[in-house]
């Protein structure tokens, strides 16, 4: 783990590495965070947010374009998460800018372990059952826990839940747990509509 300062974007959003996004900049603060991205392009961290409490654990960003910029000064923006990290302290504003900042613990995601293949084995079958197509790339990489959270597209408050667990073992039963229910939900679903069709 790397302890280093990040200037900070507080959301309601949660990305786990390699997933995208797209940002309405509007406030004066964040403005100018923009223009630090593009100048000397920074990253910055999102702590998750909700309900006016950050959770503790944030995504650190790189931007990835401008889409567009509006004569009010606000702009539209793609972000990338390329890490995880832990918010030691927050600060109202980072030195002299006008955004936030703040102390942070990068998380070392690269080292989680791979994914099982009793894990990989389930994984496939909810896709074939929900009929999605996994990308070739995915049979011949080493898929790590968190990649697999990143395929299933967890909600964010999952996606905290799933970091905050101390093991290996305790994450993969998460995941685990996770494709159990929704695939659980799917034979429901095609139950009632196959009822549906007989009556």
């Amino acid at each position: 783990m790397q302890k280093t300062q990040l200037a900070l974007f507080p959301l309601q959003l949660f990305l786990l590495p390699g997933e995208t996004t797209k940002l309405h900049i509007f406030e004066e603060r964040y403005r100018q965070l923009l223009a630090d991205c593009e100048d000397v392009q920074i990253s910055f961290g999102i702590p998750f947010t909700e309900n006016g409490t950050m959770s503790g654990y944030g995504s650190m960003v790189n931007l990835k374009k401008v889409i567009s910029r509006h004569n009010n000064g606000s702009a539209d923006i793609e972000i990338q998460a390329i890490g995880i990290f832990k918010v030691e302290r927050f600060f109202l504003r980072m030195g002299e800018k006008m955004y936030p900042g703040g102390d942070v613990i990068i998380m070392d995601h690269e080292d989680t372990p791979p994914v099982s293949n009793a894990l990989f084995s389930m994984f496939n079958a909810y896709m074939s059952e929900s009929d999605k197509i996994l990308a070739p790339e995915y049979f011949s990489a080493d898929l790590n826990l968190i990649d697999l959270a990143r395929l299933l597209k967890l909600e964010d408050p999952k996606k905290i839940s799933f970091l905050k667990l101390e093991s290996s073992i305790d994450m993969e039963r998460f995941l685990l747990d996770e494709i159990r229910m929704r695939m659980l939900m799917l034979k429901q679903k095609n139950s009632i509509e196959h009822n549906i069709f007989l009556n």
